[in-house]
C-alpha cells in the first residue's frame, strides 16, 4: 500500500507523539521508584586517570567514558590520606577532625564513630538491599551488610613458608616496608623464596587472606582470579539474580577494588602497555622536599617517614633514579589499568541489565599516592597527590550534566549525604547524642548545575595526618585546599602554602613569602576557626 504525503505525515507525527508518551510514562515510572544505587571505590588512585591528566600515558578508557555520561570533581580530596581512616570517615560520613580518627587504629573502637549509623546501616533502613564485595570498609562492622560478596585479599604475595614477605626481585632497600609496599612486578615472575634460617622458603604465588593458601599460576590465560576480578564477576551475577526474581526492591552495590593498593601485582599483559623503555616519569624537581617539614615533625617513623624510606629503598636497587622510578611507575600504571578494566566489566553488566536506566553510579578512590614527586614514595601526606582523588557521580535524574566538570573543592565525607539526597532521604534524620551525624554535605546542586554557586558547602576542605604527639585536633598536621592554594601547618607550627594556579606540582613553598603573607594569615584562619569548633 502507498500512502500518500498528508497521510504520512499524519501518521509520522501520531507515532513520534506515541513515543514521547511511552517516554513520558517512562521516565515518570523510574522517577517514582528509588534509585539504585552503584558504589565504586578504589584504593590508592591519584590522578592517573584520563580525565584528570595526571600522567600522560595513563589508559583508563572506562573510568574516562564514565565521566563523559556523569559529573567529574576535578577538585576533590580525602579527609585522611590512608585507607583505615579514610573509609571510616566516608562510610560514616563524620570528619576526622571530630571523631579524632585519622590514625591506623580500628575504627569500631572509636567511641563517636562506634555508635554512628554507617551508609550500608541507613540505606536499609529505608528499604534498600544493600551488598558488598571486595575492600569497602578498611575494618568491616558486623552486621552492616545484608549480603557479603567475596572477602579482602590484597594478593597474591610472595611467601617463605611461614608469612607474607617481599617479592625477591624488591631491592633490599624496601624489605623492611613488609609484603605489601615492597612488591610491584607481573604475576608472570613467579616468585621463588629460597630457605632461610627461620623459614623453609617457598615457589609460587599465595593468597593475601593470611590463610597461605597457593594463588595458581601457568600464564595470564590459565591462573586463578584476583579479588577484583571475582568481585566484577559476583556483582554481574547479582544483577542476573535480581533480574530472574523481578526484583522491585532498590538496591546499594558497593564493590571495592583494591587496585593499585600494593602489591603492585597484576598479569602481565597489563605491564606490557608500558614498556619501561617508554615510561615518563611524573614531572619532578630536584630538592623539591627542600622547603617542605614534613621530616621536622614528630612522626611514628622517628626520624623519616614511611614514604621516605620507601624513595630511599627503591633508589638503592637501580643504577639511577630514573630507572628505578620507571620501574615503580610501570608496575602503578598496569595496576591501574587493570583496575580500569574492571570498572569496565562493572559498568558493563549494569548496562546489560534491566536496572541501566534507574541506576546512580558513584566512583572514587579513598585517597591518592605520591610516586616520587617530593622524594616520597607512599600516602599519608598533606600533598596534592595524595590528598586528590578521582571522584565521578553519574545520576540519571540529571543526565543533562554528562560530562561536565565542577572544580569547587569538595571532600569524601560528602558522599554519604550525596547518597542520602539523592535517594530521596533527609540528612537531618542522622544524629548521634542529639546532634547530627553527617558533617558534609550534598553534592547534588552540582549535578543539577555544574556550575552553581548555590551551596551549603565550605568554600575550603581539610585534610588531616596524626602527629602521635596527642589526641588534640589542633596539634595534628592538617591542609586546607580551597579553589586555589593549599595552605599546611604542621603540629610544630612550620607551614607549608602552595599557588595551583601556577604551581599545579607544588614546587614553590610561598609560606615565607612576605607578597603572600596575607593569603597566608586568611587560611591560618580559617584552620583556627575550624579547630575552634571542634572545642
Amino acid at each position: 500500500m502507498i500512502i500518500g504525503g498528508k497521510e504520512f505525515i499524519n501518521m509520522k507525527i501520531k507515532i513520534n507523539f506515541f513515543a514521547v508518551i511511552v517516554n513520558v510514562l517512562l521516565f515518570t515510572a523510574y522517577a517514582q521508584e528509588k534509585p539504585n544505587i552503584l558504589m565504586i571505590v578504589l584504593d590508592d588512585l591519584n590522578d592517573y586517570v584520563g580525565v584528570l591528566g595526571g600522567h600522560p600515558q595513563a589508559l583508563t578508557p572506562n573510568i574516562d567514558k564514565l565521566a563523559s555520561e556523569g559529573v567529574l570533581f576535578t577538585n576533590a580530596h580525602a579527609n585522611v590520606p590512608v585507607c583505615q581512616p579514610s573509609r571510616a570517615s566516608f562510610m560514616t560520613g563524620i570528619s576526622p577532625l571530630r571523631s579524632r580518627m585519622w590514625g591506623f587504629d580500628n575504627w569500631l573502637k572509636n567511641k563517636l564513630l562506634a555508635k554512628a549509623t554507617t551508609l550500608p546501616e541507613f540505606l536499609k533502613q529505608k528499604g534498600y538491599l544493600d551488598m558488598q564485595s571486595g575492600k569497602v570498609f578498611h575494618s568491616s562492622k558486623k552486621g552492616a551488610w545484608s549480603i557479603l560478596g567475596v572477602k579482602k585479599d590484597y594478593g597474591p604475595i610472595p611467601y617463605n613458608g611461614k608469612k607474607a614477605v617481599p617479592h625477591p626481585l624488591s631491592p633490599l632497600g624496601m624489605r623492611e616496608l613488609g609484603s605489601l609496599d615492597a612488591t610491584y612486578t607481573s604475576l608472570a615472575n613467579i616468585p621463588v623464596v629460597l630457605p632461610s634460617n627461620d623459614a623453609p622458603g617457598a615457589e609460587g604465588w599465595f593468597s593475601g587472606d593470611w590463610k597461605k593458601s597457593k594463588f595458581r599460576y601457568i600464564n595470564d590465560n590459565d591462573r586463578d582470579l584476583m579479588t577484583d576480578e571475582k568481585s566484577t564477576i559476583w556483582a554481574k551475577k547479582q544483577l542476573e539474580l535480581m533480574e530472574k526474581k523481578n526484583n522491585k526492591q532498590p538496591f546499594f552495590m558497593a564493590i571495592g577494588l583494591h587496585r593499585p593498593h600494593t602489591p603492585l601485582v597484576v598479569p602481565q599483559k597489563y605491564f606490557d602497555l608500558f614498556p619501561i623503555e617508554d615510561i615518563q616519569l611524573p614531572d619532578l624537581m630536584d630538592n623539591d622536599n627542600m622547603d617542605t617539614y614534613l621530616e621536622d615533625n614528630n612522626l611514628k617513623q622517628n626520624g623519616k617517614s614511611r614514604g621516605r624510606k620507601a624513595y630511599d629503598g627503591l633508589l638503592s636497587g637501580y643504577e639511577s633514579k630514573e630507572i628505578a622510578l620507571k620501574n615503580y611507575l610501570q608496575a602503578y600504571l598496569a595496576s591501574v589499568a587493570f583496575a580500569d578494566d574492571r570498572v569496565g566489566e562493572l559498568m558493563n553488566a549494569l548496562n546489560d541489565s534491566d536496572f541501566k536506566e534507574n541506576t546512580i553510579v558513584i566512583l572514587f578512590s579513598d585517597h591518592g599516592y605520591n610516586l616520587g614527586e617530593k622524594e616520597y614514595l607512599w600516602k599519608y601526606v598533606l600533598w596534592e597527590e595524595t590528598t586528590r582523588v578521582p571522584l565521578i557521580i553519574k545520576a540519571p535524574k540529571y543526565r543533562l550534566s554528562a560530562g561536565k566538570k565542577v572544580g569547587h573543592p569538595v571532600s569524601l565525607i560528602d558522599i554519604f549525604p550525596t547518597i542520602v539526597s539523592l535517594s530521596g532521604n533527609n540528612v537531618e534524620e542522622l544524629s548521634i547524642d542529639g546532634k547530627k551525624q553527617l558533617d558534609g554535605y550534598s553534592l547534588e546542586p552540582f549535578l543539577k548545575k555544574p556550575n552553581t554557586k548555590k551551596w551549603d558547602g565550605p568554600e575550603n576542605i581539610f585534610t588531616v595526618i596524626a602527629s602521635w604527639r596527642s589526641k588534640k585536633p589542633g596539634e595534628q598536621h592538617i591542609s586546607v585546599r580551597g579553589k586555589r592554594y593549599r595552605y599546611i601547618r604542621y603540629s610544630n607550627g612550620r607551614e607549608e602554602l602552595y599557588d595551583h594556579n601556577v604551581d599545579s606540582n607544588e614546587w614553590n613553598n610561598l609560606a615565607s613569602n612576605n607578597k603572600f603573607k596575607q593569603v597566608k594569615s586568611k587560611f591560618s584562619k580559617i584552620l583556627d576557626s575550624k579547630l575552634d569548633k571542634l572545642k
